[in-house]
């Protein structure tokens, strides 16, 4: 049995974890910065879809996930498979949401006439 001297301390996993999803978001074409990596609750920022994501590490029971969003995990064990989920389309994306033009609040769709 391994003493507690060898074994990695949580916040050395959380670091290694994201250390290699950013190196697999890096081969992708993507970019990835691990911020707080000094601390043992280390976050992962990467952009998908426009806008930053952070990413965490948690254990749970013996397993290892990275979590970010509301409803996104992935298993730690493949951060190759974790990368091309964070860098690829996204799946339940509406079609066509981007080709919709905004309008400024107010705007009117047609001018009366004053005579």
């Amino acid at each position: 049995m391994p003493s507690a001297a060898l074994r990695p301390q949580p916040g050395e996993a959380r670091r290694l974890l994201l250390a290699r999803l950013q190196a697999e978001i890096h081969a992708l074409g993507g970019t990835a910065l691990v911020a707080l990596g000094g601390s043992d609750n280390p976050v992962l920022y990467t952009v998908r879809d426009g806008r930053r994501v952070a990413v965490v590490a948690v254990r749970v029971g013996d397993a290892w996930w990275f979590i970010w969003g509301r409803r996104d995990q992935a298993a730690a064990e493949h951060p190759d498979a974790a990368a091309r989920r964070l860098t690829g389309p996204r799946p339940h994306a509406p079609a066509g949401l981007l080709a919709r033009r905004p309008q400024p609040r107010g705007a009117r769709r047609s001018l009366k006439a004053v005579a």
